[in-house]
């Protein structure tokens, strides 16, 4: 598992290609169960993320986690955007990078 290099920010299709790799992903909560959260990425996957637990209050979030396979990453940290973080900015942010 490569953890040195930078985290590179990832929409859900592009998950499957970083496996074992940190990165960066935000997305919309959609509901948690146990320490599960859904999480809907800027272009309309879902993903499972492994939280270090706790309850995310915010529509928007950024995880720095580990890619554990195409659909599920593993939290390492997060960073709450809020309700008033738009989808469309993180899909353009990808798109540039």
């Amino acid at each position: 598992m490569d953890l040195t290099a930078p985290a590179p920010r990832v929409n859900g299709g592009l998950l499957g290609r970083f496996v074992g790799r940190r990165v960066l992903l935000v997305g919309k909560a959609e509901g948690m169960e146990g320490s599960l959260l859904r999480l809907r990425t800027a272009d309309d996957r879902v993903v499972s993320v492994e939280t270090k637990g706790g309850a995310f209050g915010a529509e928007f979030v950024e995880f720095e986690a580990v890619v554990k396979s195409e659909t599920a990453v593993l939290e390492e940290s997060h960073c709450v955007f809020g309700s008033a973080f738009g989808a469309l900015q993180s899909a353009e942010a990808v798109a540039r990078e």
